[in-house]
């Protein structure tokens, strides 16, 4: 929640993340009390083109892929046919609740490790992600492992996921953005 704040209001004020992922978020102590805090903006883009960010803006031109592949929106795969909105930041965040929930992400990173670098572009436009809980009752062996950092057994987890947390998920990770929740 405290991520989806964060990023909630870089776009009130105009700033598109575009690198969100695990790593760009921090959870600190604050008078003891964990806070999430998003971090490197270093690829963020103003959402009206006459602003700039700083006086040292990265400078994007067409067929140029920016952000972290796993997490990257299908628009941004599309070599800039589309110009990116707020609904790329939902996407990844929706790939972040996704692997929270499955412990993986939608493409899964060995399998897009072996793949070239176009044909990851073109799963990332193309393939629909299957559902959290489906990913999870496909995990196999590693499903001990996801359920134990949760510390809730495999069964009632897979149940959990079934349903709102399902749905929630696949509707960030829509393909069309204009299917996705708003940013």
């Amino acid at each position: 929640v405290q991520v989806c704040r964060a990023i909630q209001h870089a776009h009130r004020k105009g700033v598109i993340h575009r690198d969100l992922k695990p790593s760009n978020v921090l959870v600190a102590l604050h008078d003891g009390v964990p806070v999430a805090k998003v971090i490197d903006f270093g690829l963020a883009k103003a959402l009206q083109p006459q602003i700039t960010l700083t006086d040292k803006t990265l400078v994007t031109y067409f067929g140029q892929i920016i952000g972290t592949l796993e997490y990257m929106s299908p628009e941004q795969a599309l070599l800039n046919e589309l110009e990116v909105d707020t609904r790329t930041d939902v996407y990844s965040l929706g790939v972040i609740l996704y692997e929270l929930l499955a412990g993986s992400t939608p493409l899964g990173r060995e399998r897009i490790r072996n793949k070239a670098y176009h044909q990851v572009l073109e799963l990332m436009r193309d393939e629909e992600p299957p559902r959290p809980s489906t990913r999870l009752s496909e995990a196999g062996e590693s499903i001990t492992e996801i359920s134990m950092h949760r510390q809730i057994e495999p069964r009632r987890l897979s149940l959990i996921l079934k349903g709102e947390l399902d749905w929630i998920a696949i509707k960030a990770l829509e393909k069309d953005r204009t299917r996705r929740y708003d940013g």
